[in-house]
């Protein structure tokens, strides 16, 4: 692969490594404020979740930074060049949806919420754990075995269609019965805009498996 190899290329893969944990890594902490929110736990470790989110979101953005500075400065052909900027910045936006929507979550009063829409909030952040895990995998398989990475990024499709089909089957259903009755219309307008993020993280997760798909079909 042609930014692979070499001394430069490789030391921008490096980075975009290391962007790629700490994406995960926001996802993952993002996930934990979820899952203590819907367990009602104190209301501080939601908080406590959000200032780790916003820290490990804080250093994907730095390293972003690193490789498009990186990228100015040093020689790349125009074509590899694209191909990390795209990957970057649409990486990016996966850790930009998961602060966003656990900022969101600070401001829900989870006890509002009744237990069955907790627990289908609760499995929603947890799948979307689970594909950005799965994205860091394929991103893994491009730098390893690029003709895998092809076949992991029908593992991220998949992942991906079950959380739309979540989504619109079981959570939407619970949340419309539950906005009938519910008669405060801002903490419904934050629970729509919580489960916008949530999908938008999986969303853009899938986008930066159709780049590493397109990477490694266009270098075997």
């Amino acid at each position: 692969m042609l930014w692979i190899g070499r001394g430069r290329e490789t030391e921008v893969l490096r980075r975009c490594d290391g962007h790629m944990k700490k994406v995960v890594e926001t996802v993952v902490e993002m996930d934990r404020g979820f899952q203590a929110a819907c367990s009602l736990k104190d209301g501080k470790e939601v908080e406590k979740a959000f200032r780790r989110t916003f820290e490990r979101e804080r250093e994907a953005d730095k390293i972003k930074k690193e490789v498009l500075e990186d990228l100015a400065k040093k020689l790349f052909q125009p074509m590899n060049r694209d191909e990390i900027v795209r990957l970057v910045m649409t990486a990016d936006d996966v850790a930009s949806n998961a602060k966003a929507a656990i900022r969101k979550l600070t401001f829900l009063d989870p006890k509002e919420l009744p237990k069955d829409l907790r627990k289908l909030l609760s499995h929603f952040s947890s799948k979307v754990v689970e594909i950005s895990k799965t994205m860091y995998k394929d991103f893994l398989a491009l730098t390893r075995t690029p003709s895998s990475a092809i076949r992991v990024s029908h593992e991220v499709e998949r992942i991906e269609e079950e959380i739309d089909d979540f989504r619109g089957e079981k959570l939407v259903p619970k949340v419309l019965e539950w906005q009938k009755t519910n008669k405060n219309v801002g903490s419904s307008l934050l629970l729509k805009e919580i489960a916008d993020n949530l999908e938008e993280v999986a969303d853009r997760c899938e986008d930066v498996s159709d780049l590493i798909r397109y990477i490694a079909l266009s270098h075997l």
